[in-house]
């Protein structure tokens, strides 16, 4: 799970940039998006599902790796700032 503290101008701007330029190279890579949520004080919580830790890991590095991330993050450089902090929580379903 991933939790976005987004600025007051930003969040439009963060929703555009991670449903064009970063969502399409994850998914490429096997990452599975179970759901994304705007929360009413300014958050921004993705629940992502991966097989196990390593799987995460193999499919971080090739995101990572992937001309297209690269591309991604010089145009964020061009974009206003989005989010303020960040925050990764690892999870295991108890079912």
């Amino acid at each position: 799970m991933r939790t976005y503290r987004t600025t007051v101008d930003g969040a439009a701007v963060f929703h555009e940039f991670f449903r064009i330029w970063l969502l399409p190279v994850q998914l490429r890579h096997g990452a599975r998006l179970i759901g994304r949520w705007e929360t009413e004080d300014g958050r921004v919580v993705a629940v992502w599902e991966y097989d196990d830790r390593a799987a995460y890991d193999r499919i971080q590095a090739a995101v990572a790796r992937d001309p297209d991330a690269r591309r991604a993050q010089e145009h964020r450089r061009s974009l206003p700032v989005m989010f303020t902090e960040q925050e990764e929580t690892f999870m295991r379903s108890t079912l």
